[in-house]
C-alpha cells in the first residue's frame, strides 16, 4: 500500500502516527502527529496534522517522511482544528498508473513518490508506478513532463489523458 492510501486509512481511524521527517536542509527529526488530512498541491502530497513535538499544527511533505509507523492509540480531534481546514482536506479518488519515464526525470519522481516507485524497464526508459487523481489536476501534472513520460496503463486513464491533451491542442488549431 502506498503512503497516500495508507495515510487516508490512518486518518479515518484517527490513529497517531510517528515518522522521521527530513527538512529542506536535510535535518532529520522524529515526529508524533495527529493526522487530520491530506492535501495535493503543485505535484506533491502533504500531510496536515497536529505535531505533539512542536505543539502546533504542521504540514509535512510526504516525500520527506520516512519510517512511518501507526500508533495503537486513537485521538479525538482538537476543538481548535479549524472547520474550514477540515472541509478543505483534499482526499481525491486516486488511480494507480504505470508510466514509462525518461531517466532524466527519475529524480523528480523519486522526490515525490519515493525510490520504490521506480523500476528499470530496459536501457532507455524506467517504469514508474504512481498514484494520481483521475482529473485535470492529475492530467496537468503528467502533461508537465512532455515527451519524457508515457502513460501505459490503465487504458481508461490513457484514453482520458489523450482526450485532455486533444482538447488542449484544440485551443491552438
Amino acid at each position: 500500500m502506498d503512503k497516500v492510501e495508507r495515510l487516508i486509512s490512518i486518518i479515518v481511524k484517527r490513529r497517531f502516527v510517528s515518522f522521521d521527517y527530513i527538512d529542506k536542509n536535510g535535518t532529520v527529526t522524529n515526529r508524533i502527529v495527529e493526522p487530520y488530512g491530506l492535501h495535493f498541491s503543485e505535484s506533491s502530497w502533504y500531510l496536515k496534522g497536529f505535531c505533539l513535538d512542536r505543539q502546533g499544527y504542521r504540514t509535512f511533505k510526504l516525500s520527506r517522511i520516512d519510517h512511518l509507523t501507526v500508533g495503537e492509540r486513537t485521538f479525538t480531534p482538537r476543538d481548535d482544528w479549524p472547520e474550514q481546514v477540515h472541509e478543505a482536506s483534499y482526499q481525491p479518488q486516486l488511480v494507480t498508473i504505470k508510466a514509462l519515464i525518461s531517466p532524466s526525470i527519475k529524480d523528480h519522481f523519486m522526490e515525490r513518490y519515493g525510490r520504490k516507485s521506480i523500476e528499470t524497464d530496459g536501457a532507455e526508459w524506467l517504469l514508474a508506478t504512481l498514484h494520481v487523481p483521475h482529473n485535470s489536476t492529475g492530467f496537468q501534472f503528467l502533461a508537465s513532463f512532455g515527451t519524457q513520460l508515457k502513460i501505459v496503463e490503465p487504458q481508461t486513464y490513457v484514453d482520458d489523458f489523450r482526450k485532455y491533451l486533444y482538447n488542449m491542442m484544440e485551443n491552438y488549431s
